[in-house]
């Protein structure tokens, strides 16, 4: 009997971890999918409606899509918003490469809609994504934000395409083990910039295939789209 009482605990813990599991990529599958087409409107629920994490994923994409479509005022709310919930994350989980990759990402956006915040919010961003290399230096998302990090330092800081291919090379591979991690988002991204730093060293087949290859992860993807369209003329 007790062994049996036993199975049945063991079964629902683990059905309660599965559960949870799906739940928690299914909240970040539906604020990519909303984000891969700047559904706006979606976007701002979802940022309501989620919580921690997830939540400031939401409100990260919200800034993006408000941004990209002129809401200059609702970009900079949701990006603040994001970052509110990540450095309260960060005091509560110093350990976690999710947490730190995706503040430094937020910190570094900051610094695309306020480019005078660049002293401020430069340092906070190199150093928190420091922080996530340590942590787990192989971390897809890690490697994502290296890499936009990389294209969008001025060289004289520590830019470079270079830097910035490898990070995607490395970003690429290492996702293809990462569909499970309840932290999945980021793939499709990955391979359009590394097809954006190809088609700036004008190798052109290998950045239409690298934005084919974002299509086949994420089929409604806009920015991969958008690019195909543009170079296929």
């Amino acid at each position: 009997m007790n062994k049996f009482k036993t199975t049945l605990t063991a079964l629902f813990f683990t059905g309660l971890m599965t559960s949870t599991a799906i739940a928690g990529q299914d909240n970040i599958d539906r604020v990519e999918l909303a984000a891969s087409s700047l559904n706006f409107k979606d976007l701002q629920q979802l940022s309501t409606e989620l919580q921690g994490y997830d939540a400031a994923l939401a409100n990260y994409r919200l800034a993006l899509t408000a941004n990209l479509t002129k809401r200059s005022d609702d970009a900079e709310v949701a990006l603040d918003k994001a970052m509110e919930i990540l450095e309260q994350l960060q005091q509560e989980q110093a350990g976690s490469a999710e947490v730190n990759a995706l503040l430094a990402q937020v910190y570094g956006y900051k610094i695309a809609l306020s480019p005078i915040k660049g002293v401020i919010y430069g340092a906070k961003s190199h150093n928190t994504l420091e922080k996530a290399k340590e942590i787990a230096p192989n971390n897809p998302r890690v490697l994502l934000v290296t890499g936009i990090g990389a294209v969008n330092t001025p060289p004289m800081f520590g830019g470079s395409t270079e830097a910035a291919m490898n990070a995607f090379d490395k970003a690429v591979v290492a996702y293809e083990n990462d569909r499970y991690s309840d932290y999945y988002w980021g793939h499709a991204e990955a391979y359009t910039w590394r097809g954006m730093l190809h088609s700036q060293q004008g190798e052109h087949e290998k950045a239409m295939a690298d934005w084919q290859k974002a299509l086949d992860i994420e089929p409604g993807y806009g920015w991969a789209k958008s690019l195909v369209a543009q170079h296929s003329n």
